[in-house]
Formats: C-alpha cells, sequence, structure tokens
C-alpha cells in the first residue's frame, strides 16, 4: 500500500470546501430529523394519545422506526466519480464520497424494507411475462376490429383485392421454384395469410411464398428426395419443412428468443441475399431456353451446363421468356414516371395474355412446356413425414431466421412510416403460426414479402383485414378458375422468378463497406463467395461462422485508453491518443477499457495495466480503472481485477476502480470484489459522465 504523502496532493484544489459541505448536508439532515420530532403530527405518532381517564405514555421505538430516523438523518450518496475517486486517493482513505450539488434537493427517503412487488422469477410472473393473459394478447385482430371505421374497410377491401391479383402468378412461380406444383403456391397464401391476421402485429405484411425461401426449400429438400422421382412424397416433405420452421419461429417468439434472429450481420444477409438472387435467376434457364441442366445451386456448375446445351435452345420458348421479361422491367419504368398506372397488375395482366395466346396458338404442340391441370378445389388436410424431423432441423434454422429477418425488415419499415408500434417477438409468433396452420394442407414455408407488403401498403392497406380479404379472393380462385391456368406457358413463371429477384442484387453495399469497415466487407464478400459456389447453406453457415470470429476477435482485443485531464472546473479526462495536449496526473494511472471485462480480453486487460503501471517518468502509485465504458464483468473478469489489485498491491501501488455501473458493481460484490465506496444507486453512476467519454 502507499505510505506517506500521496502522490497527488499536490492536485489543484477543485475539491476545496468538499468535506463542509458534506457536514453541512449532514447537519441539515439532522436539523430536519429534530423539526419532524418537535411536530405535532409526528409527536402524534411516536406517543398513545388520552382516551377516557388513560394516561398519555410512551411507545417503546421500534425497529422500523429507528430504521426510518436514521435513514432521514444519513444523507444519501451517489456512488464514486472519477473526480471523488481522485480526492479520495489525494487524501489516502479508503472511502470514496462524491460532493453533493449546491441547491440539491433532499435526498428521498428509501422504500421500506418489505416491498409488495412480485418476485420477477416466480412461475406466475413468467407466464405473465411470456404468454398472452387476455384474448387481445393472444388475438390483436379483435382490439383492431373494435376500431376500425368503415373508410378503414373499403382501404382494406381495395388493397386485398389488389394483393390477391399480385399474389396469383407469383405464389405459382415461387411454388415452381421450389420444384413444386404451381397450385401449391396458392394454397400456400391462404390459410398462412389469414393466421398471420390474426396474431401478428404488422398491419400492412402480407405473407406466403417469397424467392429466397423457395430457393432455400428446394436446396433443404433436393439432397433427400428427387423432385422429379418422387413428387408426392417431396410435396408432403416440403410440408413437413413448414411446420418444423413455424416450430422453431414460434418457438423463438415464446421463449423471447429473437435475439437469435437478429444475431445474423447485415454484410452477411446482404451477400447471401445478393448471391441467392443470382443464383435464383440463373436456375431459371433451362426453362428460358428449353435445355437440359442439371439441378444445382453453385454457379459455376449451372453454367458449365448451360454452356455445354445451348445449342439445344428451343426458338419459340426463349421468344415467349425474352418478351416477357422485357415487358416486365418496361412495365416497372412505366409505372414509375406515371402515378395513374402505379397499382398495374404487370404480371397478371402477363399472365392472362399468354394463356389466351397459348390456348389459341397450341403452344404445347408447339414444344412450349405449359403447366398443365391444375386441380380445383382446397386440399385435404394431410399429415407430416415425422420420420424426417431430424433431417430438416439444419434448413428449417436457416429458413426460419432469414425469413423472419426479410419479414420483419419490411414490416418495421412500414410501421415505422405509418407510426405504430411492432413486436419482433409478435412477429416471430405470427409467422410460426402461419407455418403451422399451413403445413396440414399441402402448404410450402412462407414468410413476409417485399414486393406484396409494399404493394399492400401503397394500395392502402390500413388494418390486417386486408390480409383477410386476400386470403377470401385466393380460396374463390382456388375453387373456381385454376382450370384456367392449364394453358400457361411455364417460361412466363420463369420471367417472373427472375425480374423478382433482380432487385435484390445489391452491389453498391460491397463499395459502401469498403469504404467504411474493411471487417464488414470481408464478411460481406465472404458470404457473397460461399453462397455463389459452395451453396445457399453452406454460405449462410460459413459467413455465420466468420462472423462470430470477428466478433470474439473484436472483444478480445478492444479499445482501451489512458485519461488525462484537459479541463480543470469542472473536471474532464479524455484519451492522451485523441488529446495530446491534455496534463497527465504525476504517479497517477487512469485505464479505461471501451468493451465488457470477459474471458476473452483478461488477459490483455491484465497486461496492459500492469505494463502500463510502470511506464513514464515514474511508476505509478495510484491505478485508477474507469469503468464506463465497461457493461459487463464476468467471473474471469471479476478474478483478474482482484488478480491486478493484490499484484500492484505488492509494489506498494493503490488500485481504485470507479464509475463501475450499478449492474456491474452488483456483480463485483457478489464475487467479493472491493469496490471503494460500495454504497449508492444506480442513478448516481451517471454523474461524471464528461469525464473520459473519449
Amino acid at each position: 500500500m502507499c505510505h506517506g504523502k500521496s502522490p497527488i496532493s499536490s492536485l489543484p484544489t477543485f475539491f476545496d470546501g468538499y468535506e463542509k459541505r458534506v457536514w453541512a448536508e449532514g447537519a441539515g439532515a439532522q436539523a430536519r430529523a429534530q423539526r419532524h420530532a418537535g411536530h405535532p403530527i409526528r409527536r402524534a405518532r411516536s406517543h398513545r394519545t388520552q382516551r377516557g381517564s388513560r394516561s398519555i405514555r410512551a411507545r417503546k421505538p421500534t425497529r422500523a422506526s429507528t430504521t426510518a430516523a436514521r435513514r432521514i438523518a444519513t444523507p444519501k450518496q451517489p456512488p464514486p466519480t472519477l473526480s471523488s475517486t481522485m480526492t479520495t486517493a489525494a487524501n489516502g482513505n479508503g472511502h470514496a464520497h462524491a460532493a453533493p450539488d449546491a441547491g440539491a434537493a433532499d435526498p428521498a427517503p428509501k422504500k421500506p424494507w418489505r416491498d409488495n412487488k412480485e418476485d420477477p422469477n416466480s412461475l406466475r410472473a413468467i407466464i405473465r411475462t411470456n404468454f398472452p393473459t387476455s384474448i387481445d394478447d393472444a388475438f390483436p385482430f379483435l382490439k383492431v376490429a373494435r376500431t376500425m371505421t368503415r373508410d378503414d374497410l373499403k382501404n382494406d377491401l381495395a388493397a386485398g383485392l389488389t394483393v390477391a391479383v399480385m399474389v396469383i402468378p407469383q405464389g405459382m412461380a415461387y411454388a415452381a421454384l421450389a420444384s413444386l406444383r404451381p397450385e401449391i403456391g396458392l394454397y400456400s397464401c391462404i390459410l398462412p395469410i389469414l393466421t398471420y391476421a390474426l396474431v401478428g402485429s404488422s398491419k400492412q405484411l402480407a405473407v406466403g411464398p417469397v424467392a429466397m425461401v423457395a430457393l432455400l426449400t428446394t436446396a433443404g429438400l433436393s439432397p433427400i428426395v428427387d423432385p422429379n422421382e418422387d413428387p408426392d412424397r417431396y410435396q408432403q416433405l416440403a410440408s413437413t419443412l413448414a411446420f418444423m420452421v413455424g416450430v422453431l419461429q414460434a418457438g423463438m417468439g415464446l421463449l423471447r428468443l429473437e435475439f437469435i434472429a437478429r444475431f445474423l450481420p447485415h454484410p452477411v444477409l446482404s451477400g447471401f441475399t445478393s448471391a441467392a438472387a443470382i443464383v435464383i435467376g440463373s436456375s431459371q434457364i433451362k426453362d428460358v431456353f428449353k435445355i437440359k441442366i442439371g439441378r444445382s445451386e453453385r454457379l459455376q456448375e449451372i453454367m458449365d451446363d448451360f454452356v455445354h446445351n445451348v445449342h439445344d435452345t428451343h426458338g419459340l420458348t426463349f421468344a415467349v421468356a425474352a418478351t416477357s421479361i422485357v415487358f416486365l422491367l418496361g412495365a416497372r419504368h412505366v409505372k414509375r414516371r406515371f402515378k395513374a398506372i402505379k397499382m398495374l397488375p404487370e404480371a397478371l395482366v402477363l399472365v392472362v395474355f399468354y394463356i389466351l395466346v397459348s390456348k389459341y396458338a397450341d403452344f404445347d404442340d408447339k414444344g412450349v412446356k405449359v403447366i398443365g391441370k391444375v386441380p380445383a378445389g382446397f386440399p385435404s388436410p394431410r399429415g407430416i413425414l415425422t420420420s424426417e424431423l431430424g433431417q430438416l432441423v439444419g434448413p428449417a434454422l436457416t429458413i426460419s431466421i432469414v425469413g423472419f429477418l426479410e419479414s420483419f425488415a419490411v414490416a418495421k419499415t412500414i410501421a415505422e412510416k405509418e407510426q405504430y408500434p411492432i413486436s419482433a417477438r409478435r412477429e416471430l409468433i405470427g409467422l410460426g403460426a402461419a407455418n403451422l396452420a399451413g403445413c396440414f394442407f399441402k402448404c410450402m414455408p412462407v414468410t413476409g414479402g417485399v414486393s406484396r407488403s409494399a404493394g399492400n401498403y401503397q394500395a392502402g392497406a390500413k388494418t390486417v383485414f386486408a390480409g383477410a380479404i386476400t386470403a377470401v379472393a385466393l380460396t374463390l380462385t382456388v375453387l373456381f378458375l385454376t382450370p384456367l391456368f392449364a394453358d400457361l406457358p411455364r417460361p412466363i413463371l420463369s420471367a417472373i422468378i427472375i425480374v423478382a429477384v433482380s432487385t435484390l442484387v445489391d452491389l453498391q453495399e460491397f463499395t459502401h463497406l469498403w469504404a467504411t469497415d474493411k471487417r464488414d466487407f470481408l464478411l460481406v464478400s465472404c458470404a457473397f463467395l460461399c453462397t455463389l459456389l459452395w451453396g445457399l447453406l453452406q454460405g449462410i453457415l460459413v459467413s455465420a461462422a466468420l462472423a462470430v470470429v470477428l466478433l470474439v476477435q473484436r472483444t478480445a482485443n478492444p479499445h482501451s485508453a489512458v485519461l488525462v485531464k484537459v479541463r480543470d472546473d469542472p473536471p474532464v479526462f479524455r484519451n492522451r491518443e485523441r488529446f495530446p495536449d491534455g496534463v497527465p496526473i504525476p504517479n497517477v494511472l487512469i485505464y479505461r477499457q471501451d468493451a465488457p471485462l470477459f474471458y476473452a480480453n483478461a488477459d490483455s486487460f491484465q497486461e496492459s495495466i500492469l505494463t502500463l503501471a510502470g511506464d513514464g517518468d515514474g511508476d505509478a502509485r495510484v491505478v485508477i480503472i474507469h469503468g464506463g465504458a465497461m457493461p459487463l464483468v464476468d467471473s474471469t473478469g471479476a478474478a483478474t481485477l482482484t488478480r491486478i489489485r493484490r499484484r500492484l498491491s505488492e509494489r506498494g501501488v493503490r488500485v481504485v476502480l470507479c464509475e463501475f455501473n450499478g449492474p456491474v458493481r452488483d456483480a463485483l460484490r457478489r464475487a467479493h470484489v472491493a469496490y471503494d465506496a460500495d454504497q449508492g444507486s444506480e442513478e448516481g453512476s451517471e454523474e461524471g459522465s464528461e469525464e473520459g467519454s473519449e
């Protein structure tokens, strides 16, 4: 320990009058306690009143009254700031006090020792927190139904019919992308969207098949069952996958594990999405050119088959696909310029036009592949393949996370524009319920679609009833209109898919990340290349693992700073690297780490402090560890603080902890780490926040 005169006793005395203020505060509290004792109401509480012929006798003080009087007489003190810690070090005592502000209000009395709050760890509190406690909580649409107006119903009717028109061609196209029959895409837009409308939190989200989930579906199922050899088993396996996705999403929502889905960083998702869009587009080459291409999700294999078989291109098929792509891209451009046709369903117009052309030009006889007979009516309930559940865990987890992130992004964007709250937990539960409801009726995995949701919002949807209207319109389509789709050419569906995924390729993100953060550029490049050349599931798993490695590497080697004084009154301390003109305190080291102190960086933290404590003109006699930027200290970090204090005390150096927040102080107390003024409330930890903020 430090002996003799304190090495910082010669600091500028901006602490002058500190003890006087503390004693004045204490004296004021004692005077107030005496006035309370002389007050007639207060006196009546401590004596018995005379009743009849009884004499007044004094009541024996109880433990509660004694404790309350002591609390009134003792001023409340906040935890130590950097200034008060340095005052303590200068005086050489073992307690740090912070001077109260002049003119501060009287300290509020502490809460009584008996508290009626419910234990957060009790079964009742857990159920109340994690499960709905009322009908409105379980089904938010009931509250919407009581508040919606006639104008809202009109807007929802128009928006619901608009989305139904968009969904018909998209649903069939995305079902074909998942190697399923076109009617499966229509089935997947009825029960899931209706179920989400009952329990979801977004008013405009349109749930159904999307390109990314469709490609992940075929990537996960093709290694198990070949859709060309056993299409019925493949379809049942797709419904089983929807069941697994629903269980995972609903489970994460009920257990408040939505942070797991958010753990996938944006660069990984951006690179994966861009690569997957290219793979999706290239996978449609076989139907655009009508050539033989092996089933693969690797770009180099698809391109190799294309080069070897491009000479077998069917001219009429290519002409139909090319004109369809040109029409869809042109319609998109025209709709941006002319607001009057903004809601034009160009995909449905294209489908109707080519159905008529195909029917009267006999495309089927001329070699253009058509969809064929589509069964009318709604499918009957069907069970899942429980024997295959183990093989579907990986694809189901990937679809659960990627689907939720895509859906929540568009739902949050619309909710912010409309200024209503949206819950990530409720979204997970809603998407999980949608998949669970559809899995028994031949539905594929679904999530919220970007284009459909944007169209629903632009069409004026105000409540979740727009989704219900979409479901009703699609039900009527499935019951009465499906025979009309028999002559629809398959190249039309491929053209719809190619144009839809073209907007997902975002190459500008690469240049942006290269200029801002090289580590994030590494992530987006890894996700892009691995997905493009190795496969969808492998690409996202490898890039997610790399993201975890980089995160651990960042926290294991965090930014740290040695603080110097840049201003005297009030005292302000800053990073000496950013403020080279700052004045260091002689024989005092003030060290701050801008990251949690845990097992990954505890050794480097100890090594840095022990090294810095011996640097400079003379060895440090006081080491102040500033915890203002340290939100977490685990058991390894607490043991490291104890070890640092012991090692430096052997060299006659005193270690002082300051500016740690309330939860960290509690953790240190549980770990038996001495804190320099183990008192005060968490609110007081914000005092002196100006010190060492850079």
